[in-house]
């Protein structure tokens, strides 16, 4: 171990190079991992880690929910389970199709973005996530991360609680051990969280983008699984959390993603908050006030952390 930060990119059965995996174009100083239930056909020069038939065996018994759509999350859960073993304090996991990191906000009408253009721009990802190291040392957070591009923008708030995927990263020592092995993982991790009394929260400015499924074109990864099960996806979290959780089908969406007659899975949850507990504001207003003076030079406004 050479830092108290692991990088592990979540992944499985997607062979090739980082055409493939383009989550491993980012160069990070810290430490970093492939945990994978199936490397098979990989070309990387990131270090692989195969999750251990005796742990398959074990997520299999005590932690699987469905015969189809366990594997990411026993990927995920197998990540914790590495970074503690091995000393870490802190795991990013991230999705292995990531295209891009952002900075996005509105202001006064205007909305501010980064861009393949602006100055420093490969230095974004790192800085994000060192971000993310300060806010989980100064609040009561066992996990922090981001939107995906095409979210709402936000405005002057910049801290939230939120469901967060594909990018974050999670204090070990204050998380459950698992993610339950079906769907809808992220959202049933934070439940978890929530019953022990440790808030999600979300730096708002901060997005992502990968790679979309669009018309169940790419069926590589997870999603198989995804496109077969139909209203069978939420079946399990209705059982669980049905008091917060329930599902259906509809035609809601937007632009691209919206199409006459078609309709697609959709969840519904009730919202809540746990609370959180910060113990130097200053410092991270500062801190984000230093990176959108580094990654976006024109927006000069008053920003504020919000509990809603």
């Amino acid at each position: 171990m050479t830092s108290k930060v692991l990088i592990a990119e979540i992944s499985g059965k997607r062979p090739g190079t980082v055409k493939e995996r383009p989550t491993e174009k980012f160069k990070f100083d810290w430490d970093k991992v492939i945990i994978s239930n199936n490397s098979d056909g990989y070309d990387t020069d990131w270090e692989i880690v195969n999750v251990p038939e005796d742990y398959q065996e074990w997520y299999k018994q005590h932690a699987k929910m469905s015969d189809s759509a366990y594997y990411a999350p026993m990927n995920r859960s197998y990540a914790i389970k590495y970074a503690r073993e091995h000393g870490y304090k802190y795991l990013v996991q991230l999705d292995d199709n990531i295209l891009q990191f952002h900075i996005r906000y509105a202001i006064d009408d205007r909305s501010y973005t980064t861009s393949a253009s602006t100055p420093h721009i490969e230095e974004l990802p790192q800085d994000m996530f060192k971000y993310f190291e300060l806010v989980l040392d100064n609040t009561n957070a066992g996990i922090v991360g981001m939107t995906v591009t095409g979210a709402s923008l936000p405005g002057s708030d910049f801290l939230r609680e939120r469901y967060v995927y594909s990018a974050f990263m999670l204090k070990l020592d204050s998380i459950p051990d698992y993610y339950q092995g079906d769907f809808e993982d992220d959202i049933e991790f934070r439940l978890k969280l929530k019953q022990m009394q440790v808030p999600s929260v979300m730096v708002c400015p901060f997005q992502y983008n990968k790679t979309a499924q669009g018309d169940d074109d790419d069926l590589t990864g997870n999603r198989t699984a995804y496109k077969n099960a139909g209203l069978k996806r939420g079946e399990h979290m209705s059982k669980l959390y049905g008091d917060i959780y329930s599902r259906g089908w509809s035609s809601r969406g937007s632009g691209t993603k919206r199409k006459a007659g078609v309709k697609k899975f959709r969840h519904k949850i009730k919202p809540f908050k746990v609370g959180v507990r910060i113990q130097n504001l200053k410092l991270l207003e500062d801190e984000m006030s230093r990176m959108l003076a580094k990654y976006a030079t024109k927006c000069s406004t008053q920003i504020k952390y919000s509990e809603s």
